[in-house]
């Protein structure tokens, strides 16, 4: 078996060589020999989305170099494990299957939870029925931000105590043997969560809807092992308690860092930006700045948050007693003169004044920030711990609407080890209609290019080089949405109008773009021989406009929120949704006919040119065609989904 895992290892490698090795090739003689000064704009374009395409294959090679063997797992070991069962509004009947078959997990200290978002009396009753604990939000939640499915997960972590979690959604149906399979890898103490394969039992015939993911969850998933980053997926997977809550602490006493040094510096920005129009302000303002450049220093030194805010506080009070002690002394003086020119009362206030004028100061200060050039907002934050949320502690990441990849990358910069198993042990539900599958996939990749945009892993302290290079392959691989358009727009340019981004199209430039083109699918064929990966891979390409949509939804700052993907097929026309791909298969067709015209009619003499174009063009359409045909799918009428039948041995 090993000799076998080494055999499969090399020669994946010796292919891969030669891939990137002739892909060099192929670039640096288009940086240099084909760029089309004509249409120059053009031409850049294009080179730069193949060098995108040859980064892409550079790191999915990286990914694949040197994946895990794992066979057997450890023998199990013995703790306690809380199920976590998280639903928010599905039907109870999909919940039941989940529940029953949680409770007959085969593990003896185990504990089912239903956590329930939805605070719904008729699952309280389920939990009941079952024997299962129930959870649900309390009052502290009021009013606060939610998090959605995190949310959720945090608050129960609070409120249970198993050494592991195992965590499921509401359609998952764990086989009995899930944690015993599994949980042997928590033998070694740094393992930080178990990853298992989502399997759906509801794929319909051909799986039009690209829904399986054998090469996620297979060679890519095992890549990803290999270099200690494989992927929490948010169900079907077990987590150590211990990883979690420090986790959930460490990022607590980070973000209240954060929080301290973003306002303190929120007030010297603010102090440069106020008018001072008296001495009295300006000399309080001097004193001011050097105080709160004291208390960032204080804090850059590891001063605790408190020692930070009293410093902060205590410096803004000065500044505005400064002002009051100014303005006594000027009263002082104007007494003065009065008494000068004979009131008596007039010299006796001054002597009030002058014995008195620290207190009088103290009690007659402004008490509003804004008197000296601050804002209520920045000074309240110098005491606010964290800032209206629920729950000080929230372990799983809720910077992102898929909390799964940002806890996953906190986890690994700890240093926690993660593993992926490669055994099915849980069925699920996969969307059955064309935009129940596309709101999901948005979802993925909008939460995925939050991380990117909050917490950029190249840039994340902890992770080693490789796994800073696969997490941002994540998200890298959505920006492809532009780079795909591009590739489908470049044909139509030329067969339309003649513009070329290549400066002659030639057999030579076949010679070498060909053999590339073979190398690339050779690469992945062997990679997925046995997978039906096909769909998936089409389903890549075919939803450019989902990842242009997921990129500029982030980019703008739009809402996003958390939504549960339908359980059951959505009826409705589904080509309305995908008018972008039908607009380019009718351009597409329609540039295959002018280009035969216009070689027909002299317009264009270039066959070679045309030809190559009328490919891709034929091509593009071929490919988007899947999606064509899924938006107008509908499902045998015998067409009956049932989980396996030996999921419930009791009641069959």
């Amino acid at each position: 078996m090993k000799d076998q895992y080494q055999k499969r290892v090399w020669v994946f490698r010796i292919i891969a060589i030669l891939t990137v090795g002739w892909g060099s090739y192929y670039l640096f003689w288009r940086y240099t020999s084909t760029l089309n000064m004509q249409f120059l704009w053009l031409a850049i374009i294009l080179i730069l989305c193949e060098t995108y395409s040859f980064f892409d294959t550079l790191l999915f090679v990286l990914m694949l170099w040197r994946p895990s063997n794992r066979t057997e797992p450890p023998p199990p070991i013995q703790a306690s494990v809380d199920v976590y069962i998280v639903t928010y509004n599905e039907p109870v009947e999909l919940l039941r299957l989940t529940v029953d078959a949680a409770t007959r997990i085969d593990w003896k200290e185990k504990h089912v939870y239903i956590l329930d978002d939805g605070s719904r009396s008729h699952i309280k009753a389920l939990a009941d029925e079952f024997h299962c604990g129930y959870i649900t939000r309390g009052e502290e939640w009021d009013g606060k931000p939610r998090h959605a499915k995190a949310g959720n997960i945090n608050n129960a972590l609070l409120q249970t105590s198993g050494e592991f979690i195992l965590i499921l959604d509401a359609d998952q149906i764990p086989a009995s043997a899930i944690i015993r399979r599994a949980i042997g890898y928590m033998s070694n103490p740094k393992v930080a969560f178990v990853q298992t394969p989502q399997y759906f039992y509801n794929l319909p015939p051909g799986d039009p809807f690209g829904s399986d993911a054998p090469l996620f969850y297979g060679p890519i998933q095992t890549g990803k092992d290999g270099w200690n980053a494989a992927t929490f997926c948010g169900s079907n997977a077990i987590l150590r308690r211990e990883a979690l809550l420090q986790l959930g602490l460490s990022r607590f006493v980070h973000e209240m860092e954060d929080n301290m040094r973003e306002k303190v510096m929120q007030l010297r920005h603010e102090l440069r930006g106020f008018r001072m129009t008296s001495p009295l302000q300006k000399a309080a303002m001097t004193q001011l700045k050097s105080s709160l450049r004291a208390a960032n220093k204080a804090l850059d030194s590891g001063q605790s948050l408190e020692v930070v805010g009293e410093m902060a506080r205590k410096a803004v009070v000065e500044a505005q007693q400064s002002i009051a002690l100014k303005d006594f002394d000027q009263i002082a003086s104007a007494l003065e003169e009065l008494g000068g020119q004979g009131d008596a009362s007039a010299l006796e206030a001054r002597k009030y004044i002058l014995e008195n004028k620290s207190r009088l100061a103290a009690r007659t200060a402004p008490s509003e920030p804004e008197a000296v050039g601050l804002s209520g907002e920045a000074y309240s934050g110098l005491t606010a711990l964290q800032d209206g949320e629920a729950i000080p502690i929230n372990s799983l990441s809720v910077v992102s609407i898929t909390e799964d990849t940002a806890t996953a990358l906190r986890l690994h910069a700890m240093g926690w080890k993660s593993i992926f198993h490669g055994e099915i042990l849980a069925y699920g539900l996969a969307p059955e209609d064309l935009g129940t599958a596309m709101r999901q996939r948005l979802r993925w990749a909008q939460g995925t290019i939050q991380v990117f945009m909050r917490e950029n892993p190249l840039f994340v302290n902890g992770l080693t080089l490789a796994q800073k290079l696969l997490y941002f392959n994540m998200t890298y691989s959505y920006f492809g949405g532009f780079v795909n358009l591009t590739y489908m727009l470049v044909p139509m340019l030329y067969l339309f109008a003649q513009m070329s981004a290549i400066s002659a199209w030639s057999w030579g430039f076949l010679l070498r773009l060909i053999p590339l083109l073979i190398l690339n699918r050779v690469m992945f064929a062997y990679i997925s021989k046995g997978l039906s990966a096909q769909r998936g891979e089409q389903y890549s390409i075919s939803l450019f406009p989902i990842w242009i949509q997921a990129i500029l939804s982030v980019v703008t700052g739009a809402k996003l929120s958390f939504e549960v993907t339908p359980k059951q097929r959505q009826n409705g026309n589904y080509l309305r949704l995908i008018w972008p791909q039908l607009t380019v298969m009718i351009l597409a067709a329609a540039a295959i006919f002018y280009g035969l015209y216009s070689l027909a009619y002299g317009i264009n003499p270039n066959p070679v040119g045309i030809f190559i174009n009328i490919f891709w063009c034929v091509y593009n359409i071929l490919l988007l065609s899947n999606i064509v045909r899924a938006a107008i799918y509908k499902p045998p009428s015998d067409w009956n989904p049932r989980p396996p039948e030996f999921l419930f041995p009791k009641s069959t």
